[in-house]
């Protein structure tokens, strides 16, 4: 599953205040002395994205009136453990480019890139222990491992199902546990520092798991109108896609088979009507984000808006030129 950025558009001037520390901070984590290394995580480097999940966090606990210690680490340490994700995905699905360069693992090798990965996530929890409040420490620590563990169970899903016999229900789990976790994980680390209620945080959990699935389901969709990314690539390589699920819910058992001799068939039920369709489907997702948005603090809600305003928008392009 590839991941894309959104854009530069958060409320709060936290998120960009703040930004340059972040990306200075992270900077550090890549500097190793191991020559190996340090070359795998500069080649990884120089791929780095627009820190959506640093300026989450920097965003959410400006707002929410944290510490700017505690949201400029828990920033960096978001941004890490997205990295070293990237990292383990592209070994995964044996994807050779990450942003226009070859992937680490294409150019070093499989080794090298779960080395890399694996060098990330500690430094991601040796990041945590430079905040300054203890018991930020303790609640980000504890976070951060279930949110890895949930990432891991996703992950686990998404090399172990077969796509063409792949339930809705299957794929959903599978988003909730690897995409969700980080829309969620840069907010939730400031709503539990800054106490925020019970309700409050499970508004957060479910308003992200909604987004993160209306943003897995367009970039499925943006896979087979070959957007941004090599065109039915998803098909080549047998990797999930919700709209393929969706099409094969409304297949006979005969098509079904011959589908599963040749997958490549299904480029065939791709069409413009069959994605207005998709695009009425994330539309759904997104609707039942919204319902969620009232249970997070006022002040924050404006970040919530702006990741929901930026999959509209690349939604609404989906037929541009088509």
């Amino acid at each position: 599953m590839k991941n894309n950025s959104w854009g530069e558009s958060f409320t709060p001037p936290e998120a960009d205040k703040f930004l340059d520390t972040v990306k200075n901070e992270f900077a550090k984590s890549f500097e190793v002395e191991d020559k190996f290394l340090s070359a795998w995580l500069n080649h990884h480097g120089e791929s780095q994205g627009k820190w959506l999940r640093a300026r989450l966090a920097l965003a959410t606990g400006g707002l929410l009136g944290l510490s700017s210690q505690t949201s400029i680490n828990w920033a960096v340490v978001c941004e890490l453990i997205h990295s070293a994700s990237l990292l383990h995905d592209d070994v995964c699905d044996q994807d050779s480019l990450r942003r226009g360069q070859s992937s680490v693992w294409k150019a070093y090798g499989i080794s090298a890139a779960i080395c890399t990965g694996d060098y990330l996530i500690a430094e991601s929890f040796r990041k945590i222990t430079e905040i300054e409040e203890g018991w930020h420490q303790t609640i980000l620590l504890k976070l951060l491992s279930c949110s890895v563990k949930e990432i891991i169970f996703g992950q686990s899903k998404d090399v172990s199902f077969d796509v063409l016999d792949m339930s809705w229900d299957e794929y959903m789990k599978m988003v909730i546990n690897k995409t969700s976790p980080f829309i969620a994980l840069p907010m939730m680390g400031m709503f539990k520092c800054r106490e925020c209620s019970i309700d409050e945080c499970d508004g957060l959990q479910k308003a992200s798991n909604y987004l993160g699935l209306s943003y897995q389901y367009l970039n499925d969709v943006e896979n087979l109108v070959g957007i941004n990314q090599d065109i039915f690539s998803d098909i080549y390589k047998s990797h999930p896609n919700a709209m393929l699920i969706k099409i094969l819910e409304k297949l006979d058992l005969q098509n079904k088979l011959k589908i599963k001799k040749e997958p490549k068939l299904l480029i065939n039920y791709i069409d413009k009507k069959s994605i207005l369709v998709q695009k009425s489907n994330i539309n759904n997702l997104l609707e039942n984000a919204r319902n969620q948005f009232h249970r997070v603090p006022n002040v924050v809600q404006p970040v919530l808006i702006s990741i929901e305003d930026e999959i509209n928008e690349r939604l609404e392009s989906l037929m541009e030129g088509r």
